[in-house]
């Protein structure tokens, strides 16, 4: 394996292992208490199973001693090294773009990452913990989400596009269940985050540069679709996230995909006018609402909003509260590439 990138470095956690107690062996300072060096150790348990994935599994770890006041619990995905066999770079890759978005600026958008650490067995990527799940199992339970909820959602996951797509990321899975929930109604506004870095993929130089195709087989764009793996065809994949949040858009208005075969599918790419519409509508759903879907799932990745266009969109700055995350000036904008 190469060399890990510095920002991967400076998340590993000094680690030891003693009965069933992960422990983190933490040096801190302490301002509050005008202490320049303080020595703490963290004792971590399992203490439940939260699900398993392609690669690992992910459990919810307690502190039982030594942490910081709320953050007691946090989702540890184990990852045996068997499993990764020649992926261990995918691994360091995801670790690199989780830690990236954990920074302050973009956090609201991105599940945190709390450090990760590693034995000679397994990888474990410990990351904040959401007790209210995944959006997926959100709407498997609530049904159709009205339009004002959708918009909010919609939006919150479109900034953190921006944000990825601006520094040469892509996510390359967007979906409601890599969508977790933060705070959700009643009791709360919407905040929804994104999660599974897995499959990120920077891109850099050209957006087209990776070739390679990943994702969630109802949530591909029809270039992923069919594409021909032996071809050095390249594949715009920030566009494929755009076409990705269209088809969320409309599940969450509709709890329908928008294209339930690939017939139907087929026909629209040959005839854009045929695009299913009618769910939308015995949904209510706005005129905005709809255009704003539609002009994401645009059959040529080149028509398509882009995730800063996207932001623009009349669906979402009819919004009261929305405001625009980046300066119009070129000078100010420069920042946020830093």
């Amino acid at each position: 394996m190469s060399r890990l990138s510095d920002l991967v470095q400076d998340t590993r956690l000094s680690t030891s292992f003693e009965n069933n107690f992960t422990i983190h062996h933490h040096n801190d300072s302490d301002d509050e208490n005008h202490a320049r060096s303080t020595w703490r150790l963290e004792y971590w348990k399992d203490t439940d199973h939260l699900g398993r994935g392609g690669c690992g599994e992910v459990w919810l770890q307690e502190c039982v001693r030594g942490g910081k006041r709320g953050n007691d619990r946090r989702a540890v995905k184990v990852i045996p090294w068997r499993n990764l066999k020649d992926k261990r770079e995918k691994y360091m890759t995801e670790l690199e773009a989780i830690a990236k978005f954990s920074q302050k600026r973009y956090s609201k958008c991105f599940v945190k990452l709390l450090g990760w650490y590693d034995t000679d067995s397994s990888l474990y990527i410990a990351m904040e913990y959401f007790p209210l799940g995944d959006l997926q199992k959100y709407m498997a339970n609530a049904g159709p989400i009205n339009e004002a909820d959708a918009r909010e959602i919609s939006l919150q996951v479109l900034e953190g596009l921006s944000y990825m797509h601006r520094q040469g990321f892509a996510h390359r899975d967007i979906k409601p269940g890599n969508v977790l929930i933060r705070s959700q109604p009643p009791k709360s506004k919407w905040w929804v985050k994104i999660s599974d870095f897995g499959i990120s993929k920077r891109v850099e130089g050209s957006m087209n540069a990776v070739s390679s195709v990943r994702g969630t087989i109802p949530y591909m764009a029809p270039e992923l679709l069919w594409h021909e793996p032996n071809t050095s065809a390249p594949i715009n994949h920030q566009a494929a996230d755009m076409w990705a949040l269209g088809e969320m858009a409309y599940r969450i208005l509709t709890q329908t995909a928008v294209f339930p075969t690939q017939n139907s599918l087929v026909n629209y790419l040959v005839n854009t006018s045929l695009f299913p519409i009618e769910k939308l509508c015995q949904q209510d759903a706005s005129p905005d609402a709809t255009s704003f879907i539609r002009s994401l799932m645009e059959p040529h990745p080149d028509k398509r909003l882009t995730a800063e266009k996207a932001m623009e969109h009349a669906w979402l700055t009819s919004m009261k509260d929305h405001r625009p995350h980046v300066s119009k000036s070129p000078a100010l904008a420069s920042l946020y590439a830093l």
